[in-house]
């Protein structure tokens, strides 16, 4: 988990380009009011991934029938936060649940990217 966050503090400037670019798309096609989406797709890629780090260091202490039920429990906890979110969007607007959810598909990527990025080098 530790080394999760290394890379995010490292790859800060990649994850602020990307939802600055976001957030001057939404701005010049005038849908403003959307801006928050970015924030909220931000945090919960950052949650999901720190519970993802988290959860595999936990395993990893494990035998493999206590982390398998470890990672399918952290999966559905996940999956949970992922829909619970996303559920209170989509009763918002769907435009913010569909920004919300396209934010956060490209913050997974970026993350992704970027602790690849840090690790090859």
């Amino acid at each position: 988990m530790r080394q999760v966050i290394l890379r995010f503090k490292q790859g800060y400037k990649i994850f602020l380009a990307v939802a600055a670019i976001m957030v001057i798309q939404l701005v010049s096609v005038g849908q403003i009011f959307l801006c928050g989406a970015v924030f909220i797709g931000a945090l919960l890629a950052f949650f999901y991934f720190l519970s993802t780090a988290a959860r595999l260091e936990t395993a990893a202490a494990m035998n493999k029938a206590q982390a398998k039920r470890t990672m399918l429990i952290g999966l559905l906890l996940r999956f949970f936060m992922i829909s619970v979110v996303l559920a209170v969007a989509s009763r918002i607007s769907t435009n913010l649940f569909l920004a919300s959810s396209v934010c956060f598909i490209v913050f997974y990527l970026t993350a992704l990217g970027v602790l690849v990025y840090f690790e090859r080098r």
